[in-house]
């Protein structure tokens, strides 16, 4: 396996002794049609799981293959002519790594399959700790490079979206982790009328555990064991720890969450790899048999049927012909607002075959519609049928149709051509090797757009930041399309710095837009004369020449946000800085500071006199400026990282904390105002990390950051904990990453085994720990603020799909013209760390208001699904603009109200 070392261009290459074949049936003999159908048949396919199901709902069964080593899954499309079209890089962002078993099964009864894929990340954190290692930023690019996909270490599980994308939503789900993991399988195991999951999992040698691998690297070990041209495996392989763990159990909780079931009874350790279900004492429940290694297999008998009320229907299905059996069979029920789908595909999860009788779950209902689309297109239905009962039914009688294709719903945002002709570039940079501990890249989060009349001719103009190394852009409005405006060498000279914002306003007074520019990132050193932000001055026709001033005052600072307004009342435009960070020191506490414009476009910072509260205040992301009291001068709202949400009153040009909502500190990105029930008032939407990711929080159980120079070397650290069940923080960070930016800790934990349970408080001595600066997240969901007036606020979350991935891009707008204000969302972060696995689950979003505090995204059936990393939003009449980082603009036409 490792003599192929992740070469390019290896797929393609047929291997006639090996790899995947699809084997066409011709009555007495098997055909091999591989090639013609299109079939990757290469050596690098160590394909474990295959799994058959209707991915894309055009009636046409379709082909999922996860392949284990560093091969990418495949993800065949039926072109419904005996061909297939391998199609899964464009339809899931990400994937599991050393991919085992596969099932594919609808979770959420839309009747869309999903499709859940196991790998090998452990659920116990000691024995994370101890036979677990991720892949280096470099080697992930390599792979990917190399054509190999986003391959990250969990299980995935790909919920289908409908628009053929899938999102991963395992971390969401709670169920990216299982240990050494084989066969998957999703059924219905109380008969609730929702699919549950079982997963199958054990190794006998625990060959990753990493106290062994470094033991056999000792050179005397190695001496011992080989001798000459002969290797003494067996004792190799004996002294390989060998560990049972329970086989998992998820209970369907709705909503696309799972819940681990600890007292199903299937927990005994083992080493299980197959296993199959099916009703052994036909009594209406699913039963399960698990096929163990060393050990004798499980036969579990299901005890639904004497514990609860629930109801089930049972089928047994004769086929036409020599598929007798009916496989690929489409059951579909419903009754009153309840819906199933069941597809019927006997052999899945891992080398297993289930009951060939579909048994479905039907929760409380006691009647139900059934439907079946049988594997010819003909077509049985029946109503009113009673359930707890077994049927039989053939295909023979059913109703032929005309087609067995199912057309595709119309879209209704309708995306435009290549409108703007604006795209960002991204330079490559590595915020891993200066901050090994941070998870998250900073130098990633751009671009933020400015929009407005730059050369006063009535057309909104673009100013659109640059990454390090590509110039900041000045854009004129030409119909639909923009056109550079030429600055000279302005922006040339500025083309180094990080430019993460640019805030437009009238600096000056001249009655023109000027801009802010801000310079943040991570790719800098904290002297850098290019992380003073900028005013350029609009001289009325788009032409900008630089103010001399250096800002936010003669401080260098990675900026992180900018707003602005007139908050001491004298006429003039002032601005509020933030601190994203300070460079090369994550998790020390940022400053915010408000700037006193002297009318002619000169900025003091008065901050110390007006609102010290704001030094130190911490990293900073957003802040928004506006009237919350309805006092008629402008608030403060200041969000960030491991921070609350921070709102200070304008009481006569000075600011003063009004609010700081307990609870919320978060990992917020972004703030914006809205007045949701048209009441007068301002509310806040506020952008944050999600919930699908391996971090978790709350007040009970927050994150935090530890950061200090733990080892005075001059370079101080910050360290993310977590806090469990029992109530101490223990370390995120796996020994090896610890020990190499810290390496004095290599002598404190010489092993895996010592540093698995260790606390923060283990860690580092009570003296280094009392020079720390500790910070920490209790809430990681998007929300809504709803404003009770008073600076009180009542908080929402928002809809399950915007918790996906986090939110970095809002825009304001009554979308669907009823007179309520809506809004866009966007995000997706593609710099983590792979141990961690990026952020890919968003496709955009369309809230819309139902007026009383409540928001649906809409962005499904409005058609509206934009991929990459979005940024900002800008509404440009009937146009909306999304701006991507290290991407094109993608452009949409927005739909009517009558149309919606």
């Amino acid at each position: 396996i490792g003599s192929f070392n992740l070469r390019k261009n290896e797929r393609p290459v047929r291997d006639e002794m090996g790899g995947d074949k699809l084997m066409r049936n011709d009555g007495d003999v098997f055909t091999n049609v591989s090639e013609e159908a299109g079939i990757y048949s290469s050596v690098i396919g160590f394909g474990l799981g295959i799994t058959i199901g209707d991915a894309n709902k055009d009636g046409w069964e379709d082909i999922f293959i996860s392949n284990d080593f560093f091969e990418r899954d495949y993800l065949y499309l039926n072109n419904q002519d005996g061909t297939f079209s391998e199609d899964l890089v464009d339809q899931m962002p990400s994937i599991s790594g050393a991919s085992m078993g596969a099932d594919i099964a609808d979770i959420d009864n839309d009747g869309h399959n999903e499709i859940f894929v196991t790998e090998m990340l452990p659920s116990d954190y000691e024995r994370l700790k101890t036979v677990t290692t991720f892949e280096s930023w470099d080697r992930y690019q390599y792979n990917v490079n190399n054509g190999y996909h986003h391959q990250f270490t969990r299980n995935f599980l790909h919920y289908n979206n409908q628009n053929n994308t899938y999102s991963d939503i395992s971390r969401f789900s709670g169920v990216q982790a299982s240990d050494w993991s084989w066969g998957a399988l999703f059924f219905d195991m109380d008969n609730d009328g929702s699919k549950d999951l079982f997963i199958a999992n054990g190794i006998y040698k625990d060959l990753t555990n990493q106290d062994y691998l470094q033991y056999i690297s000792n050179d005397v070990v190695i001496k011992s064991i080989i001798s000459g041209d002969s290797v003494n495996y067996k004792k190799l392989i004996d002294i390989i720890p060998s560990n049972p763990v329970p086989n998992h159990v998820y209970q369907n909780k709705g909503d696309l969450i799972f819940e681990d079931f600890a007292k199903s009874g299937l927990q005994t350790p083992s080493f299980s790899n197959g296993s199959a279900y099916g009703d052994l004492d036909n009594d209406g429940d699913l039963d399960l048999v698990v096929n163990n290694v060393n050990m004798p297999s499980f036969v579990y008998e299901n005890l639904t049927d004497s514990k609860n009320q629930n109801n089930y229907l049972k089928l047994n299905l004769k086929g036409e012909g020599k598929n007798s059996l009916a496989i690929g069979a489409v059951i579909e029920l419903n009754a009153g607002d309840q819906k199933w789908y069941y597809e019927h595909q006997p052999t899945r999860g891992f080398q297993s075959s289930m009951d060939p009788r579909p048994n479905i779950g039907l929760g409380s209902a006691e009647t139900v519609n059934l439907k079946i689309t049988w594997p010819s297109g003909k077509v049985t239905t029946q109503d009113n049928l009673l359930t707890n009962q077994t049927l039989d039914f053939s295909e023979a009688e059913g109703q032929a149709t005309d087609t067995k294709k199912i057309q595709a719903s119309g879209k209704k945002f309708k995306e435009l051509e290549n409108v703007t002709g604006i795209s960002h570039t991204e330079n490559r940079f590595i915020d891993f090797n200066r901050e090994l501990l941070n998870y998250h890249m900073l130098s990633t989060q751009g671009p933020c757009v400015s929009f407005g009349d730059l050369d006063s001719d009535g057309k909104p103009d673009i100013i659109t930041p640059g990454a390090k190394g590509n110039p900041t852009r000045i854009l004129k409005a030409t119909g639909q399309s923009f056109q550079e405006i030429p600055q000279g060498d302005l922006l040339q000279k500025l083309k180094d710095a990080e430019h993460v914002q640019c805030e437009l306003f009238d600096a000056d007074g001249d009655g023109d837009l000027d801009a802010y520019l801000a310079s943040g990132g991570s790719e800098l050193t904290k002297f850098s004369e290019l992380l003073y932000d900028k005013v350029i001055l609009n001289d009325g026709t788009g032409h900008f020449s630089a103010s001399s001033q250096k800002l936010p005052n003669d401080q260098k600072i990675s900026t992180g946000a900018v707003d602005h307004v007139d908050f001491d009342g004298d006429g003039d435009l002032d601005l509020f800085v933030g601190e994203r960070t300070k460079v090369g020191e994550y998790g020390a506490l940022g400053s915010g500071y408000l700037l006193e414009n002297d009318g002619k476009g000169n900025f003091e910072d008065v901050t110390l006199k007006i609102c010290s509260e704001l030094d130190k205040i911490g990293m900073i992301t957003d802040g928004k400026f506006a009237d919350l009291d309805g006092d008629g001068d402008a608030d403060l709202i200041v969000v960030g990282e491991f921070m609350d949400i921070s709102i200070f009153e304008n009481q006569d040009g000075k600011f003063a904390r009004a609010s700081s909502q307990n609870g919320l500190n978060g990992w917020w990105n972004i703030v914006e105002t809205i007045d949701i029930e048209n009441d007068g008032d301002l509310d806040l939407i506020i952008g944050n990390h999600g919930l699908n990711s391996r971090f978790k929080a709350s007040e009970e159980h927050p994150i935090k950051m530890y950061f200090s120079d733990f080892d005075k070397n001059g370079f101080p650290e910050g360290v993310v904990t977590q806090n469990r069940e029992d109530g101490k923080d223990y370390p995120y960070a796996l020994r090896h990453n610890l020990t190499k930016r810290m390496p004095s800790l290599a002598k404190k934990f010489s092993d895996f085994e010592s540093f698995k349970v260790a606390t923060i408080q283990d860690i580092f001595s009570e003296e280094q720990l009392s020079q720390t600066t500790v910070t920490q997240a209790t809430e990681l969901r998007s929300i809504i603020l709803i404003n009770e007036g008073n600076f009180t606020f009542t908080r929402k979350a928002l809809p399950t799909s915007v918790q996906l991935s986090p939110m970095y891009a809002i825009e304001v707008a009554d979308i669907n013209g009823d007179g309520f204000m809506d809004f866009f969302m966007g995000g997706n972060l593609y710099g983590v760390q792979p141990e961690m696995g990026r952020y890919d689950a968003s496709y955009g979003h369309v809230l819309i208001n139902d007026g009383t505090g409540s928001f649906s995204d809409m962005a499904r059936d409005y058609g509206f699904s934009v991929k990459g990393e979005i940024r900002d939003f800008v509404i440009d009449g009937s146009m909306l603009h999304v701006f991507r980082n290290n991407d094109s603009v993608i452009s949409f036409e927005i739909p009517a109200p009558d149309d919606m």
